[in-house]
């Protein structure tokens, strides 16, 4: 999980996270666009999602390599994985759930099901 998926699982904006963090809202946008963070302002984001920087690095070099390997997917199979995120994980704050009523019930039975049986 990236820095930006951090946050937003948190349901903060940039600016909650810059506030947290102590660091400028235009140091998070950088990094949140990818370009390379200090290691001080790593050790502030870490902190504010009680993590280690090693973490953090991890989860840039993970992100980076399913970046490339999604690069090699086509559009239709792009398309087909994130409808296949949204299925699982629901929609994000403030966006329409694609599934009817009843197949979101259905998913969420299924994922509770899945739960009971891998403890």
């Amino acid at each position: 999980m990236d820095i930006q998926q951090r946050r937003q699982a948190k349901g903060w904006t940039q600016e909650d996270l810059a506030r947290h963090s102590g660091l400028s809202t235009r140091t998070i946008q950088r990094i949140e666009s990818g370009q390379s963070a200090g290691l001080e302002s790593l050790k502030c984001i870490a902190a504010v999602f009680e993590v280690s920087t090693h973490t953090l690095m991890q989860d840039k070099i993970m992100n980076e390599q399913h970046t490339e390997e999604q690069s090699k997917l086509t559009k239709k199979e792009q398309d087909a994985v994130e409808l296949a995120r949204l299925i699982v994980k629901g929609p994000q704050k403030g966006l329409q759930d694609p599934l009817l009523p009843v197949e979101r019930k259905a998913i969420d039975k299924v994922k509770r099901l899945y739960k009971a049986f891998i403890r």
